[in-house]
């Protein structure tokens, strides 16, 4: 009798729940804040306390994106950048490498990934460049980091995943952009490019829901994306269409509908079609979404009233502060701001010499 490889995959991620897990210890105390950098002619991995100062620092082999925090235990993974076949957990404590992920033949990381509520598995976004379709990665983060499945991501180019509030779903920005390792980071498809916004089951990878954009926006390539724990998502998008257009730029999606949101006139103009991060604030309120190009970082609150801005050079990476309404910035000139959306200006900060950082801040929940 044949095997049905969908069956095989679910049942090997389904088995995790009734598997024997290691005992974890307790997580670090925090919050603490991942990221990715450049810093003495190399590619590093920082982790940070939450007064922002540097816990430890390790190379990697390429340029590293996104991260994520185990929510269980005192694992952490950096991801390498797209077209990137490399992602490292480490042990947040002490910076030592735990273990080297690499994807399987015909895939390569995307720069994003995220754990089940239970830290069993860590899903990662990927492409399967000659199929050319998105993929979410399973490893068994209880067992070695082992790879165990793949789901489909329903669209081309997935880039951020998020787990929703009660662990049942994955949302999935998938930007809509073909690409190939033989062209680097080219874009292979803009005039037939369809962005969506997935949500996927985290248990066995069915479709629960997919939302795509008009017609007349399919250029605006949903990239990035931030949970609160009532479910709603914003996200944060990147346009591929003529300079001279000025589209929305960023989406809040609750209850199935997406409502396409606009800053001010001069601050739309200034945002300069590009998105970099987007995050909420500790008490999920608020909402934070960088434009690196324009040098600015926008606020908005969680009912999509836009709530401000905030300049920083190459401003890309957006965390959540310890107090509510308050946000870690970062920027490529090696600037640490921490900007308060009640007060306006920033209250505090620093710069690191010789050190650029990358387009992430990543915090841990606690």
């Amino acid at each position: 009798m044949a095997i049905d490889r969908r069956q095989m995959i679910f049942g090997a991620a389904a088995g995790l729940a009734t598997g024997q897990l290691p005992a974890y210890t307790a997580p670090v105390a925090g919050p603490l804040y991942l990221t990715a950098a450049k810093a003495d002619g190399s590619f590093k991995a920082m982790l940070l306390d939450k007064e922002t100062e540097t816990l430890w620092t390790l190379t990697l082999p390429g340029r590293g994106h996104g991260g994520a925090f185990n929510p269980v235990n005192t694992d952490c993974v950096i991801f390498s950048r797209r077209p990137g076949a490399f992602a490292v957990v480490v042990h947040r404590r002490s910076g030592q490498i735990l273990h080297s992920l690499t994807p399987p033949d015909g895939r390569h990381f995307y720069g994003h990934g995220c754990y089940s509520a239970d830290g069993r598995i860590l899903y990662t976004t990927e492409n399967d460049y000659d199929a050319e379709k998105g993929v979410i990665g399973l490893w068994n983060a209880a067992n070695g980091y082992a790879r165990i499945a793949e789901f489909d991501s329903y669209g081309i180019g997935p880039h951020d995943i998020a787990l929703m509030p009660g662990g049942r779903f994955l949302a999935v920005a998938n930007g809509g952009i073909a690409t190939h390792p033989d062209t680097g980071r080219q874009k292979l498809n803009i005039p037939e490019m369809q962005p969506s916004l997935a949500l996927v089951d985290a248990n066995d990878g069915t479709r629960h829901t997919s939302l795509r954009l008009p017609s007349q926006l399919h250029k605006l390539s949903i990239r990035h994306l931030a949970v609160n724990n009532a479910g709603v998502i914003f996200a944060a998008m990147q346009y591929e269409g003529a300079a001279d257009e000025l589209p929305p730029l960023v989406a809040r999606i609750c209850d199935g509908r997406t409502h396409l949101l606009r800053a001010p006139g001069a601050i739309q103009s200034a945002m300069r079609n590009y998105c970099g991060s987007v995050a909420f604030g500790r008490s999920g309120g608020v909402i934070a979404v960088s434009c690196p190009r324009g040098g600015l970082v926008t606020f908005w609150n969680e009912d999509g009233t836009f709530a401000g801005s905030t300049a920083i050079k190459d401003g890309c990476g957006v965390a959540p502060a310890t107090a509510a309404g308050e946000f870690i910035l970062t920027g490529a000139s090696g600037r640490i701001a921490v900007h308060s959306v009640k007060t306006g200006p920033a209250v505090g900060g620093k710069s690191v010499t010789g050190t650029m950082w990358d387009n992430h801040l990543v915090a841990s929940k606690a």
